[in-house]
């Protein structure tokens, strides 16, 4: 039995922009870019995969936050 540890995508995002040195003043702005690439990219992924209702997918997890790094 595995008991793996999750972390939810925001608090991922948050790091991100934490670690890269973003000034407060621009905090909320960075996080909403990445969530933004984010979601593109899991739109992209999925046209891909031959989903033609990418709006209708499940939630965003951790491995389209790898995306982005």
């Amino acid at each position: 039995m595995s008991n793996g540890i999750g972390i939810a995508p925001s608090v991922m995002i948050n790091r991100m922009v934490h670690e890269a040195g973003v000034p407060q003043s621009g905090h909320l702005l960075e996080v909403a870019r990445l969530r933004a690439e984010m979601m593109r990219a899991q739109t992209e992924a999925a046209l891909k995969a031959g989903n033609a209702a990418p709006e209708a997918q499940a939630p965003i997890n951790g491995a389209e936050v790898d995306l982005l790094i």
